[in-house]
C-alpha cells in the first residue's frame, strides 16, 4: 500500500509598482522582519537561538503551551557588515542564476531573487545533511561564515519602509498543520531569527478554510493588491508545511514623466507588433553601452535616490537572447560602474506585470533537486515525520510602470546642462527588454523583470 507523501510548499509573493506616490499604510498588522506589529515596543529583544542538531525533537501539537510573540532578530555574531555585504551578493548571484534558467520561457517574467531567498532560507534552516547543502549552495549560502540566517532576516529589514517616498515591505510566515508535530527549535527559530509567528491550521480537516486564511493573509499584508496565491489545486489534504513571503514595493520617479508626453508607438514584440503607450521624458541619467555595443543600460532613480530602476534595452529587436545568454552578476555590476550621467532621451513603456509561477523545476535545475524527493529530503529539523519533502515553489508577483506625476510638456522633452544645450542620446524601449529594481546603497537586485509585451 502506498503512503501518502505530505507535502511542504514555498510561496512567495511579490508586488511592485511605479505609477503612484508612496502611500501611508493602513494601521493593518505587518509581520516583516524589521517589526513585528505583535511585538510590544517595550519587548526585549531576544538573543538568537540556532537549531541544535542533537537537541531530541519535542510535540508540539495541540496539547503545547501557546508560543511567546515573535521577536526581533538578534545582530549575527562576528563580523556582521561582511556577512551581509556577501548575502547581498549571494542574493543577486541566485537572481541571474535563475534569471538564465528562466530565459527560455515565453512572455514577460516578474521575480523577486530577494524575496524567494529569504523564503528557501526559512527552509533551509530546517533541512540537514545533503539537503542542506544543495539548498545553501543553490542560495549561494555555501562558504559564508556567521548566523547566515539572522544576517539575512537583518539584512532584509532594511528594505521595510512603511511610507514616505518609497513604501517597501517584506514578511515572512510559516504556516503548519495544528495536528502535526513540528519540532519546538525550529518553531522557536522562525520566531526569533525571521521575527515570523507561526500559523497553525487545519490543512485535513479544512482544507478551503486553510487557503483562505493564506490568501487573506496575503491580501492583509499587500493591502488587498493580491488577491489569491494558493490557487484550490495548489495545495491538498497532504499538506503539513507551507512558508510564505510577501514583499511589497511602491515608489515615486525621481524625474516624474509627463502624461502629455505619453504617445502611441509600435512596440516590436516576439509574436506581434502592436502600438502601446510610450512615455518620454529627457532626463540626465546614468547610462552605457555593454555586450560590444550589443545593448544600452540606464538607471532610473526613484525619489529619496535609495531605490533605482536598471533598464537593459538590446541593440536590435531580436536581441534579447543575445542579453540573457550567459550572462552572469559580475557583467551587469561591471556595466553600471562604467556607467556616466548623460542627457537620455527616454522613451518606455507604460505596462504592468502579473507573473503567477511555479519554481519548483528551476530550483531543482539549479540544484537543490533532493528537498523534491520524499525518499531523500532531509527536513528533519523541522519535524521528526519521514516522507517530508518540497512539492511546490509558487511565486506571485506583480509590477506596474506609468508616469507618475504633472508637468508641461514642453519641459518634459526638452534639456540644457550647463549653459550649452546638448543632444540627448536616444533611448526607445520599443523591443523586448530586461529590468532590475535595486536597493543603490547595498547594491542588491530586489526584482527582475522581463518585458516581452507591454500591452
Amino acid at each position: 500500500m502506498s503512503q501518502r507523501v505530505h507535502r511542504t510548499f514555498v510561496v512567495c509573493v511579490a508586488l511592485a509598482g511605479c505609477d503612484a506616490a508612496a502611500t501611508k499604510p493602513e494601521p493593518a498588522p505587518i509581520a516583516t522582519v524589521a517589526a513585528p506589529a505583535a511585538i510590544p515596543t517595550a519587548a526585549p529583544t531576544p538573543t538568537h537561538a540556532s537549531l541544535d542538531k542533537t537537541a531530541p525533537a519535542v510535540e508540539a501539537g495541540p496539547a503545547a503551551a501557546k508560543p511567546p510573540e515573535p521577536s526581533k532578530p538578534a545582530p549575527p555574531a562576528g563580523k556582521g557588515s561582511e556577512l551581509k555585504q556577501a548575502l547581498g551578493r549571494s542574493i543577486n548571484d541566485f537572481t541571474i542564476a535563475l534569471q538564465r534558467k528562466l530565459a527560455k520561457q515565453p512572455g514577460n517574467l516578474l521575480v523577486s531573487g530577494m524575496s524567494l531567498s529569504v523564503s528557501l532560507a526559512m527552509l533551509h534552516a530546517g533541512s540537514s545533511g545533503t539537503t542542506a547543502r544543495e539548498l545553501a549552495e543553490v542560495l549561494r549560502h555555501d562558504g559564508l561564515t556567521g548566523d547566515v540566517h539572522a544576517a539575512l532576516a537583518h539584512l532584509a529589514a532594511r528594505w521595510n519602509h512603511p511610507g514616505g517616498h518609497v513604501t517597501l515591505v517584506t514578511a515572512s510566515r510559516v504556516f503548519g498543520d495544528r495536528k502535526y508535530a513540528f519540532k519546538p527549535e525550529y518553531l522557536d527559530l522562525t520566531r526569533k531569527v525571521f521575527a515570523s509567528e507561526p500559523g497553525a491550521l487545519d490543512f485535513a480537516g479544512d482544507l478551503a478554510g486553510a487557503r483562505e486564511h493564506i490568501n487573506g493573509w496575503v491580501r492583509e499584508q499587500t493591502r488587498d493588491e493580491i488577491g489569491e496565491v494558493v490557487a484550490a489545486e495548489a495545495i491538498d489534504a497532504a499538506t503539513r508545511l507551507l512558508v510564505t513571503d510577501a514583499a511589497a514595493f511602491k515608489a515615486d520617479w525621481l524625474e516624474p514623466f509627463d502624461p502629455a508626453a505619453t504617445q502611441p508607438v509600435m512596440f516590436y514584440g516576439h509574436e506581434h507588433r502592436e502600438p502601446v503607450p510610450m512615455m518620454r521624458s529627457v532626463q540626465r541619467v546614468s547610462t552605457t553601452l555593454g555586450l560590444a555595443g550589443k545593448l544600452r543600460l540606464v538607471e532610473l532613480p526613484y525619489k529619496g535616490g535609495e531605490y533605482s530602476m536598471i533598464i537593459l534595452l538590446p541593440a536590435t529587436r531580436g536581441g534579447l537572447e543575445d542579453v540573457e545568454k550567459g550572462f552572469d552578476f559580475e557583467r551587469l555590476q561591471s556595466w553600471l560602474d562604467v556607467a556616466k550621467p548623460a542627457p537620455v532621451d527616454l522613451q518606455i513603456p507604460r505596462f504592468s506585470l502579473d507573473s503567477d509561477l511555479d519554481l519548483a523545476p528551476f530550483i531543482a535545475k539549479l540544484g537543490a533537486a533532493r528537498v523534491f524527493d520524499a525518499r531523500r529530503a532531509e527536513l528533519d529539523d523541522i519535524s521528526d515525520e519521514k516522507k517530508l519533502a518540497l512539492s511546490s515553489v509558487r511565486h506571485r508577483a506583480r509590477l506596474s510602470v506609468a508616469e507618475h506625476g504633472e508637468g508641461g510638456a514642453g519641459g518634459a522633452i526638452e534639456i540644457s546642462v550647463g549653459n550649452a544645450s546638448a543632444t540627448p542620446i536616444p533611448f526607445i524601449a520599443d523591443r523586448p527588454f530586461i529590468f532590475y529594481v535595486r536597493d543603490v546603497r547595498s547594491g542588491v537586485l530586489l526584482f527582475y523583470g522581463r518585458v516581452v509585451d507591454p500591452a
